[in-house]
């Protein structure tokens, strides 16, 4: 150790009576935390390739095999319309491909300047938390939907959701780079506003995260009270109460796993925000904060990518985690097996534009959509019948609408 460094206090690192602590964000080398932070990395670096590839076969199978689209351009509906799992797994993909780059880099000690280590390290958080941001705007958009056949509480307009979901999803993207950026460039010129503006960055995640798990928490209890509400019209032996029921439980899982994974990173953020000088120079606290931190990213992720994998049979051309109903059948059946189930899917399914256009027909996303629109119509006259006491329209009439409205 030399003379110099004997008392040395930098944004990487911090050197106290000869003994030199580091900040594991921007640098592993030269500290006591060295040996167990390289470890912790090596172990991130596995689980972030797990989940890459894991996602990269997911999302392959969606897109290719299935024919899932990650927008769907729908002006009518809001200008935001992202395909909710599908562009979750996009985003969680650049995630932990990111994150392992960062970690990679970190290990090999190359690209040292604070500018880059800075914005490298945070840089793949916003797409972890685009990811999930991505997945409340789906929830968002289906309840948005929902406008049209529920009408007993307040359901948010697609304005609104565009404006919500646009906001809590570029925020990080805008705000964060500009303070990871500047704690970077003021590592080696100012360093109280250098530590300042790491502080404030991690505040800011923290009201970033805490605000995203309330949102998606309330979105997702609200859908799934949606989705209970009308499972009672189910028979409960039926296949369309196993499938509905199945689609709830997958919703709650994905919901479930975000919401805790977002409280417990605006938890650690804050503490990490506030007492960063008292953490850093801390053995135990720096280790166990750091194991934590790198796990919880690809583990929440992993976690999300099983939840979708889960019984894949109920996901067929699902967004949300529903199956269409009984995809198989064609819009034969009767008016009375023609059910609200998969609303949260085939409301905005991509693939639906892509097989008017090209012709095809008789496909399983084509009769998806030719039994929403079926749905609307009975939805419409069974609230028309009790306003204005009149009969719905038998199931030939249907159809013929079906057949004008395409």
């Amino acid at each position: 150790m030399s003379v110099q460094q004997h008392d040395l206090e930098t944004l990487a690192r911090v050197c106290k009576d000869g003994v030199c602590h580091c900040d594991w964000r921007l640098t592993l080398q030269d500290c006591v935390e060295s040996k167990p932070m390289t470890i912790i990395h090596g172990i991130h670096i596995g689980l972030s390739g797990i989940t890459v590839l894991l996602g990269i076969v997911l999302l392959t199978y969606r897109v290719v095999f299935k024919g899932h689209r990650l927008f769907d351009i729908n002006l009518s509906k809001g200008c935001f319309r992202p395909k909710p799992i599908d562009c979750m797994l996009l985003f969680i993909i650049i995630f932990n491909l990111l994150r392992l780059i960062s970690s990679t880099v970190l290990i090999t000690d190359i690209c040292p300047d604070m500018i880059s280590r800075s914005f490298l390290y945070e840089f793949p958080w916003q797409f972890g938390f685009g990811s999930f941001a991505l997945y409340l705007i789906g929830i968002a958009q289906t309840l948005s939907d929902s406008h049209r056949v529920l009408a007993n509480s307040w359901l948010p307009s697609p304005r609104l959701v565009d404006f919500i979901g646009g906001s809590i999803f570029l925020a990080p993207f805008i705000v964060n780079n500009v303070m990871a950026l500047a704690a970077g460039i003021l590592a080696e010129r100012d360093l109280h506003l250098a530590q300042l503006f790491t502080r404030l960055l991690y505040i800011m995640w923290f009201v970033h995260c805490s605000s995203l798990a309330v949102a998606v928490m309330f979105a997702g209890v609200r859908l799934i009270g949606i989705l209970r509400e009308h499972l009672k019209k189910f028979n409960t032996s039926g296949p369309r109460y196993i499938s509905v029921q199945t689609g709830i439980f997958k919703i709650r899982a994905v919901v479930t796993i975000i919401t805790i994974c977002l409280m417990m990173f605006a938890v650690f953020l804050l503490i990490f925000g506030i007492l960063r000088e008292i953490i850093v120079v801390n053995l135990v606290g720096s280790v166990v904060l750091g194991a934590v931190w790198n796990f919880l990213g690809a583990v929440a992720t992993m976690g999300v990518e099983i939840a979708i994998i889960f019984n894949p049979k109920v996901d067929d051309n699902a967004d949300l985690g529903l199956k269409t109903s009984s995809a198989e059948k064609s819009i034969s059946q009767t008016p009375q097996f023609v059910t609200y189930s998969n609303f949260s899917a085939q409301e905005y399914s991509a693939t639906t534009s892509n097989n008017n256009q090209n012709g095809v027909q008789g496909t399983l996303s084509h009769n998806a959509f030719d039994e929403l629109k079926l749905q609307q119509l009975q939805y419409q006259k069974v609230f028309q019948k009790h306003n204005n006491h009149q009969s719905p329209h038998n199931n030939s009439s249907d159809k013929q609408q079906v057949a004008q409205m395409k």
